[in-house]
C-alpha cells in the first residue's frame, strides 16, 4: 500500500465501508480530514451548525434508510456537544457512527493544560454508545472503522465511537484499507423457535406486539404474515407505529393505555412481542398487565425478560426469527381461531367515539391527508406530537419517528434533515414546538445552504406547552414554561428559507400541501393553544359511557 496519511487512511477506510455522505463540522485537528476529503468526491461532507446537529443528522439517515449514519467532530467541546444526540440514538436503538479526535497521546489524560483538554473523553462517551474503540496510530484507523461498522451491522443497532488521536491524522502509514465489514446478525436457535411455535399453536386469544425493532430489521412484511396467521390484534409501541400499516384491520396501535385495549390485553391468553422491550411510555410506565404466557422475539439478548417475565424467547435476527416462527406453525399444522376482524373494529370504534373530534386531531387529520403515503414525519416532544402518538396513522416502514426513549427537545429538525439527504424525493417533515425548535433551529441554515428540501412545521403557543399543561395538572400555577418566542417567518426568511404563518387552523392541510415539492426547506408556522391529551389516559372511562 502507498505511504499516506492517516487522515487519507480514515477517508479511504469510510469509502470502502460505502459511506457517501456525513455530517459534521471542521475542527483543528480535523481540518486534515477534511482535506482528504478533496481527494475522494464519493464523499459528502455536509457542515452542520452544530455539534450535536450532526449527530442527529446520521441518526435521521439511518432511521430513513436502514444505512450507518457517520458523523464527524473535533474533541473536546465539539464531542461533548453531541452527548444528547448519542444518547438519543442509543435509547432509539439508531446506528450511528461518530468519529472524533482525542488529543495527542503525549499530552492526554495528563491535565497539563492542552487545547480542548478533557480528562476522559473516550469514558464519557461509554454510557451512550455499545461499541468504542481508540486509535492511538495512523496504522490503527483501519481496523478501528471495520470493527465499528461491523458492530452496527450485526448487533443490535446503536451508535458507536472512533476516537483517533488528532496527531494520527497527520502522521504516515502505508496500512492497507479492510474489506467492507459483514452483517453477520444472531441467528436464531431452532429450538427456541420450536418451543414458541409450540405455545403459540396452543392459544386461543393471542395479541402480537410490534416494537421498534421490526422497522429497523427490515421484518414488517414477516411480522405482519404472522399477525395475519394468528389473527391477532396489532399492538405498537411508539417506534413500532411504522411497522404496520394504520389501516390495517388486524392494526389497535399505540393505545395500550386506554381502558378498551387493557381489557383486550387481559383477556388475551398469549402475546407475542417482537423487537420491543417494554419501556415506560407504552406500558404506562410498567403498569401494564400483559398475558401470563409472553414470548418474546429481540436481537439483544439483554431485552429478554428485562421488564416482564416471559414463557418462550428467540435472540436473533427479526426477519429470521419470524421466517422461521412462520414455517414452524406450517409445520405444526397451525390453523387460525376465530377472525377477530369485527371485534377489533369494534374496539377501535370505541376508542374513537370516546376521544371525540377534536381541534387537535382535526389538525393531525388534515396534515396526514396533505402528505403521501411514503413521508418521513420526525416528531419532538410538543403537545399535539403527545395526539399524534397514538392517533397519526403511518402506512409504510420507516415513516414515523420520535425520540421515545429520551425524549428529545430538538431532536425533529436535524434528524428530518438526514433522513431527506437519505432518502432524496421522498417529504420529510419535523414537527416541533415553538420553544424545542430553539434548541436546533441553527441548522434550518444546513438545510437552507444543501437545499435540502424539509417541511419544518412549528407549532407555536408561546412556551413549554407540555410542561404547562402539567403544572397547571399537578400545582395550579406556573413557573418557567412561558416563553417569548421570535417572529419564525421572518427568520426563515433570513436564513434563506420560506416562512409561512397560518393562524386559521381549518387552512394547515393546504400550506402543507402547497409546501411539498419546493426546492429547499419551508418553515410553517402555526399559532395555536392546545390542551395536553391527558395523563396515562386520553379519556375518563367511567363517565365516557362508551
Amino acid at each position: 500500500m502507498p505511504v499516506r496519511s492517516g487522515a487519507q487512511t480514515l477517508v479511504e477506510s469510510l469509502v470502502e465501508e460505502g459511506v457517501r455522505t456525513l455530517f459534521g463540522i471542521p475542527g483543528v485537528d480535523t481540518l486534515s480530514v477534511y482535506d482528504a476529503f478533496l481527494d475522494h468526491p464519493e464523499i459528502k461532507a455536509i457542515n452542520v451548525r452544530h455539534e450535536q446537529s450532526a449527530v442527529f443528522m446520521a441518526d435521521g439517515f439511518n432511521r430513513a434508510s436502514g444505512e450507518v449514519g457517520v458523523a464527524l467532530t473535533s474533541g473536546g467541546p465539539g464531542a461533548l456537544n453531541t452527548l444528547t444526540a448519542m444518547s438519543t440514538a442509543n435509547n432509539d436503538s439508531s446506528a450511528v457512527l461518530h468519529v472524533l479526535n482525542d488529543n495527542p497521546a503525549a499530552v492526554r489524560r495528563k491535565g497539563r493544560g492542552y487545547f480542548h483538554d478533557v480528562a476522559d473523553q473516550f469514558g464519557i462517551f461509554r454510557p451512550v454508545c455499545d461499541f468504542a474503540c481508540q486509535a492511538s496510530l495512523p496504522a490503527e484507523i483501519p481496523g478501528a472503522i471495520h470493527s465499528a461498522m461491523y458492530a452496527l451491522r450485526s448487533r443490535r443497532p446503536r451508535p458507536a465511537l472512533v476516537e483517533i488521536a488528532g496527531d494520527a491524522f497527520r502522521l504516515e502509514t502505508d496500512a492497507a484499507i479492510l474489506p467492507r465489514a459483514k452483517s453477520e446478525r444472531r441467528q436464531p436457535d431452532k429450538a427456541d423457535i420450536a418451543k414458541a411455535a409450540e405455545l403459540i399453536a396452543k392459544a386461543k386469544r393471542p395479541i402480537i406486539w410490534c416494537g421498534g425493532g421490526v422497522v429497523s430489521g427490515d421484518a414488517s412484511a414477516e411480522f405482519l404474515r404472522i399477525a395475519e396467521k394468528l389473527g391477532a390484534p396489532i399492538l405498537t409501541s411508539q417506534t413500532g407505529k411504522s411497522g404496520v400499516p394504520g389501516d390495517h384491520p388486524l392494526f389497535v396501535g399505540n393505545w395500550a393505555n386506554e381502558r378498551p385495549v387493557r381489557e383486550l390485553i387481559a383477556d388475551a391468553d398469549l402475546l407475542l412481542a417482537v423487537g420491543t422491550r417494554f419501556s415506560y411510555f407504552p406500558t404506562g410506565g410498567w403498569s401494564l398487565r400483559l398475558p401470563e404466557t409472553i414470548v418474546q422475539f429481540d436481537l439483544d439478548p439483554a431485552e429478554i425478560g428485562r421488564n416482564y417475565r416471559v414463557a418462550a424467547s428467540a435472540v436473533g435476527d427479526a426477519r429470521v426469527a419470524l421466517t422461521m416462527l412462520d414455517a414452524a406453525l406450517d409445520k405444526a399444522g397451525y390453523t387460525k381461531p376465530t377472525d377477530r376482524t369485527a371485534e377489533i373494529a369494534a374496539l377501535n370504534a370505541r376508542i374513537e367515539k370516546a376521544v371525540g373530534r377534536s381541534v387537535e386531531l382535526d389538525v393531525l387529520e388534515q396534515i396526514r391527508k396533505a402528505l403521501p403515503a411514503e413521508a418521513m414525519v420526525f416528531n419532538d416532544p410538543t403537545t399535539i406530537v403527545f395526539w399524534a402518538r397514538s392517533y397519526w396513522k403511518s402506512y409504510a416502514p420507516r415513516t414515523w419517528f420520535v425520540a421515545s426513549g429520551f425524549g428529545t427537545l430538538g431532536f425533529a429538525l436535524p434528524t428530518a434533515i438526514g433522513a431527506a439527504v437519505a432518502r432524496p424525493g421522498v417529504p420529510s417533515i419535523a414537527m416541533m414546538g415553538d420553544a424545542g425548535v430553539m434548541f436546533t433551529i441553527q441548522d434550518l441554515m444546513t438545510a437552507v445552504e444543501h437545499r435540502i428540501p424539509i417541511i419544518l412545521m412549528i407549532f407555536n403557543d408561546k412556551g413549554y406547552g407540555v410542561e404547562r399543561r402539567h403544572q397547571d395538572h399537578l400545582y395550579g400555577r406556573r413557573s418557567g414554561v412561558d416563553l417569548l418566542p421570535p417572529d419564525f417567518v421572518a427568520l426563515a426568511k433570513a436564513f434563506g428559507a420560506k416562512g409561512v404563518r397560518v393562524d386559521d387552523l381549518k387552512k394547515v392541510g393546504e400550506t402543507v400541501k402547497a409546501a411539498l415539492g419546493q426546492d429547499g426547506p419551508v418553515v410553517i408556522e402555526v399559532t395555536v393553544d392546545f390542551r395536553h391529551p391527558g395523563y396515562g389516559s386520553w379519556v375518563d372511562w367511567d363517565k365516557a359511557g362508551v
